[in-house]
């Protein structure tokens, strides 16, 4: 009996959990921005290729849905065949103009050309489909965070020692080489992994999305898979199946 209890609270915990994450996030005015190009040297398509039965850019617009955090869904491309990937899964396309839709074109350039036109969108979080294993929990940590922080982003802990080259010298970056740090000693880096980033119309204006005043969402390791290769395409589809069967 009282196992059955505590297992109906921590039911409740949950639900109660959801519940203010779905409120909170129903009051917010994030639009959120997926940037999905159709050029890619890696690969081809890149973010039309099929993981899991579905598109990179479907199963990302599908987990944005899923949080219940943004009533604006919007992809920003200058491919026919995204754009129509896009509607179809209910987002909003919007038509990148070319010279947005280069290689060498940076992100911060692609949105602001984005932001210019929508001269009504002030907060937006920034959405990447090559990040497969997006969650909804973490979109709703960072809404909430994003309420008292200019800028909210994914993150994940290195606990990689590294080194640097200075004048063609090899020397530890931020670590004693008297007093190697165990693992469990100490918290390690903080690595972005480019899931997602919360910012504001005022950040992009003077050229950046981040400042110091900046929270994070850790994420699992596990979790911060990005595809740039096929090889990537290929662990990702191993995954989601060995999870699949798991959950079988």
């Amino acid at each position: 009996m009282i196992k059955l209890k505590s297992v109906i609270f921590l039911i409740f915990l949950v639900f109660v959990f959801e519940t203010d994450c779905t409120e909170l996030c129903l009051k917010n005015d994030i639009h959120a921005l997926i940037l999905a190009r159709g050029g890619s040297k890696g690969i081809h398509l890149k973010n039309l290729a099929e993981v899991g039965g579905l598109s990179l850019l479907a199963r990302t617009i599908i987990t944005i849905k899923n949080s219940s955090c943004f009533k604006h869904i919007w992809v920003s491309t200058d491919d026919k065949r995204i754009a129509i990937e896009a509607q179809k899964y209910g987002a909003i396309v919007h038509r990148r103009p070319e010279k947005f839709a280069r290689d060498d074109t940076p992100s911060i350039h692609a949105i602001t050309e984005f932001l210019e036109v929508h001269k009504n969108i002030e907060d937006f979080a920034l959405f990447q489909c090559t990040s497969v294993f997006l969650k909804t929990k973490y979109i709703q940590e960072a809404v909430k965070k994003f309420e008292t922080h200019d800028c909210v982003f994914a993150a994940k802990r290195s606990h990689y020692l590294r080194w640097k080259e200075v004048d063609d010298e090899l020397i530890p970056a931020e670590f004693d080489l008297n007093a190697r740090p165990r693992r469990q000693d100490w918290k390690g880096d903080i690595v972005e992994t480019g899931m997602f980033y919360f910012s504001r119309r005022q950040l992009v204006k003077s050229g950046l999305l981040q400042n110091n005043r900046c929270s994070i969402v850790e994420i699992d390791v596990k979790d911060g898979l990005e595809i740039d290769s096929n090889h990537d395409l290929t662990l990702a589809k191993y995954i989601l199946s060995s999870e699949t069967k798991t959950d079988l």
